[in-house]
């Protein structure tokens, strides 16, 4: 079955920005619904299943660098039993949102990307920063090289399929 829909669950407020950012601003990922939700650390509940649209494709995307995937692996069986995932995709982060933007940015910290003082403040400013396309572009962003880490262990098993959602 051909994918209608597509729903992002991100593991927070800087991953949903950034997705947006991809998907409306830049274009370089497909559209879809973003919502938070560290499916690492919380339990997919049956109240959220019903809200997915027959033929939705699932898009996952995590952070490694938490150590028990128990509830990961739980998520994706239930995911992948649900009749109205038509398609589950898994994009883990390598090992965080700001390793990702390291790789696929000119930029040597996370910090760079803009002028924030600390890991602390980088975090706040990019929830609050009105340009962040413009601050991707202006740091050479690539899109193929976000989300193309291989996983370490204990995600070593979890494939990163994030070509799945690429558009360039």
């Amino acid at each position: 079955m051909k994918s209608k829909f597509v729903q992002y669950y991100v593991e927070g407020e800087n991953e949903g920005k950034l997705v947006n950012v991809l998907k409306t601003d830049l274009k370089a990922i497909r559209p879809g619904k973003v919502q938070k939700l560290n499916v690492v650390t919380q339990e997919i509940t049956d109240a959220r299943l019903m809200t997915l649209c027959s033929g939705t494709m699932v898009v996952l995307v995590f952070d490694t660098d938490a150590g028990n995937i128990n509830i990961l692996n739980r998520n994706l069986a239930v995911l992948e039993g649900c009749p109205a995932v038509s398609e589950l995709v898994t994009i883990p982060q390598v090992l965080n949102l700001e390793q990702e933007l390291v790789r696929s940015c000119c930029i040597k910290k996370a910090e760079e990307l803009l002028d924030s003082r600390s890991k602390k403040d980088f975090k706040a400013d990019f929830i609050r920063v009105s340009n962040l396309a413009n601050k991707l572009k202006e740091h050479q962003f690539d899109i193929n090289r976000l989300w193309c880490g291989t996983p370490p262990a204990p995600y070593q098993s979890i494939e990163n399929q994030s070509k799945k959602i690429k558009l360039s």
